[in-house]
């Protein structure tokens, strides 16, 4: 009897766990929408992964990859790669103005 309640409750967790999961994404969407709306930009960038080495290793050209970076970053995206900072905006580095910035 204990394995029978079990697996009728667990659609029901999983269900309850959806819908709280999807109110969370959509009070965070909406906070974001109204931070942009009202001129001030999010409290973290956008985020944007590549694999540098997979890429290179596939025949693309690692400076093409690089200049990509420099401009999702001036375009205020947070380029990361596997082992580094690839590209970020500039309010992002330490410093006043992007001092730190190489």
């Amino acid at each position: 009897m204990g394995a029978e309640r079990t697996s009728r409750t667990l659609p029901v967790f999983v269900l309850l766990l959806s819908v709280l999961g999807g109110a969370l994404g959509s009070a965070v969407f909406q906070a974001v929408q109204a931070q942009l709306a009202a001129g001030m930009p999010p409290e973290s960038p956008p985020l944007v992964i590549l694999n540098l080495a997979d890429a290179v290793r596939a025949g693309q050209d690692a400076a093409g990859i690089r200049a990509m970076a420099e401009r999702l970053a001036d375009g205020g995206f947070l380029v990361l790669d596997a082992q580094a900072v690839l590209a970020a905006p500039a309010a992002l580095y330490l410093g006043q103005g992007g001092e730190g910035r190489r």
